[in-house]
């Protein structure tokens, strides 16, 4: 029982402790050993808390033993668990290709120690039980990535880390702002005790202000149109671990807080929020397939798709349905396993050709690297939602729940979804035509001399990629567990009174009132001064 209560707090702990120890002065085999350690220790938890939590129970770390909403609580239900595995799962493969594209400057700048930081801040986010710690999360998540996207101080890493540092210090203040607001109106920041609070107060404008609030920051975390105008230049200025560990990962951790803000906490007065949702969503999955579809560099293509991908999780959630809750939630794992395998194929891609561009010179990389070119292939189709992969199954049960939803607003995402996946689909075979397809086309005659070829990348260099594709294959194979999964979760959340009473116990909350002046005077002892 100490055990499982404890469980919620060793993600967050484990990447935190190994990347102090990643801070002593280690040569360079022991600290890589410690970094992947702490990966793979932080998946081996979050999965045992899948587990913990796959029959829908809610594990509670109450820490100082103070109970919630009093204290600070570390929660895990499906949901936390769910994004906490994900994440933790992208998070080993980027300490795995930090480990094999050697990066003696950056890793001298410990990028070790500030990846596994970066990870505690997401895990935090995942597992916090109310709002002020899930401030508290994303700034140890942003300080550590504030550090990565600059770690190298190209021209290119400041001005486009620059730009990332400001939107999500504003971004952040707003949060603050929410978060007194929200402690203003219903006296509690706790998860639990704030969806209490609101469904005792009934639908109420203030309680709404709130929340619009609350989406706006997130939305801007999550990059939803307009406010993710950093990201399509942030991320492909990163070292490609850190940019794949990046575009898989930290967009989703907007999502995930408008997840359990809108399902967990805010179900009264749904429309507002629904319908902003909605909106934004159908704007960002067409901005983001426009965006990829007019860049020529391997990562831009991609960082516009991440883009497009958060438009069409904002869809479902903008839905409101329990079906376009459950097609989001299959849909966020494809999402985060093909971006982060697309990237890692990107980053080969651009070791072997030395350029970032999809049109080189040399095109016909069929011919040297096959199976690469199958497993970008494999990915493309299954960012573009094509059969038979994972991406088609959870793109087409969100556009199913979108026409069974059938307002004129959800009837319009519908067709930005459809027409954002055809321009997508275009981009990606754009990609494959103008890398992968055709024959190398031998040098004119009276050519100047071609620059010298990079050495091929080594076979450690290209198994991460390997690896994360098979995962994309994988998705394919396994969606109908992955679709019971995702609708048990959106059944949960979509009741969340178990919820409330794993975290705040079957006995009402009383809130002692604080000790009157009379009172306080009775209390002293006789003789003793005021």
């Amino acid at each position: 029982m100490i055990l499982q209560s404890a469980l919620p707090l060793a993600p967050i702990l484990t990447p935190l402790g190994l990347g102090l120890l990643t801070l002593l002065p280690l040569r360079r085999g022991p600290r890589t050993a410690l970094a992947l350690l702490g990966g793979l220790l932080t998946l081996v938890f979050a999965l045992l808390l899948v587990r913990g939590t796959a029959g829908g129970e809610v594990l509670v770390s109450e820490l100082g033993g103070w109970r919630a909403p009093f204290g600070i609580v570390m929660t895990a239900d499906r949901l936390s668990s769910y994004m906490s595995a994900l994440s933790a799962l992208c998070g080993v493969f980027a300490l795995w290709m930090m480990t094999v594209h050697e990066d003696r400057v950056r890793e001298r700048h410990h990028s070790f120690a500030l990846t596994l930081f970066l990870l505690t801040g997401v895990q935090l986010s995942f597992l916090t039980g109310d709002l002020f710690n899930l401030f508290v999360a994303f700034e140890i998540m942003l300080v550590a990535s504030y550090a990565l996207a600059v770690l190298g101080s190209t021209r290119e890493q400041l001005r486009e880390g620059l730009r990332y540092i400001v939107m999500n210090l504003t971004a952040s203040a707003l949060l603050v702002i929410a978060c007194g607001l929200a402690y203003g109106v219903l006296g509690t920041l706790n998860y639990a005790h704030l969806a209490q609070r609101s469904a005792e107060l009934g639908a109420q404008g203030t309680v709404t202000a709130v929340g619009v609030l609350l989406l706006l920051v997130f939305a801007a975390k999550g990059a939803l149109f307009p406010l993710g105008f950093w990201l399509p230049g942030t991320y492909p200025a990163l070292p490609p671990a850190t940019g794949a560990l990046f575009a898989a990962v930290l967009t989703k951790v907007g999502v995930y807080a408008l997840i359990r803000i809108f399902t967990t906490v805010f179900q009264q007065d749904p429309a507002l929020p629904q319908g902003l949702l909605l909106g934004l969503g159908a704007l960002t999955m067409f901005f983001g397939a426009l965006g990829a579809v007019s860049q020529r560099e391997w990562r831009r293509i991609l960082s516009f798709t991440v883009m497009s991908s958060v438009g069409y999780l904002a869809f479902g959630l903008g839905l409101g349905t329990p079906d376009a809750l459950r097609a989001s939630l299959a849909y966020l794992a494809v999402s985060m396993l093909v971006t982060l395998a697309l990237f890692l194929i990107a980053a080969v891609a651009e070791r072997e050709s030395g350029s970032r561009l999809v049109r080189p010179e040399r095109r016909g990389f069929i011919e040297k690297r096959p199976l690469l070119a199958a497993c970008f292939l494999l990915c493309a189709l299954t960012a573009a939602g094509l059969p038979p992969t994972g991406g088609f199954v959870a793109k087409y049960a969100l556009i199913r729940a979108g026409l069974l939803q059938g307002s004129g607003l959800a009837i319009l995402a519908v067709v930005s979804a459809l027409a954002s996946s055809l321009v997508t689909l275009f981009a990606m075979l754009g990609v494959w035509r103008g890398f992968f397809w055709g024959k190398s086309a031998a040098p004119a005659p009276d050519a100047p001399p071609a620059r010298p070829r990079p050495a091929p990348a080594p076979w450690p260099q290209r198994l991460p990629a390997y690896a994360a594709s098979a995962l994309v294959a994988g998705l394919a194979l396994f969606a109908g567990p992955l679709f019971s999964h995702a609708e048990a979760t959106a059944r949960e959340l979509r009741d969340n009174a178990r919820y409330i009473r794993g975290v705040l116990g079957d006995d009402p909350v009383v809130i002692p009132a604080a000790p009157t002046g009379s009172e306080i005077q009775k209390k002293q002892e006789p003789g003793e001064s005021p």
